[in-house]
């Protein structure tokens, strides 16, 4: 194993967050540029699923049938 080693880790939406925070506190004041490579990737990578759960969320709810009341 190397520290290139792809892991599966189940985090909540909460948990996630936190992660987001500190690395919003502790980069935040920095340009892209000056943010180190790996933390942009695991931000985006976070960020990324976070983003895809709402919108499969969003889109099964918009696939529902509109209820029909008579």
């Amino acid at each position: 194993m190397t520290l290139s080693t792809p892991h599966k880790v189940t985090l909540t939406e909460g948990e996630i967050s936190v992660i987001l925070i500190s690395l919003e506190q502790k980069y935040g004041h920095l340009l892209d540029g000056e943010i180190p490579e790996e933390v942009q990737t695991i931000f985006s990578k976070l960020e990324g699923s976070v983003d895809a759960y709402h919108e499969k969320v969003e889109l099964a709810q918009s696939m529902l049938p509109t209820p029909q009341w008579d």
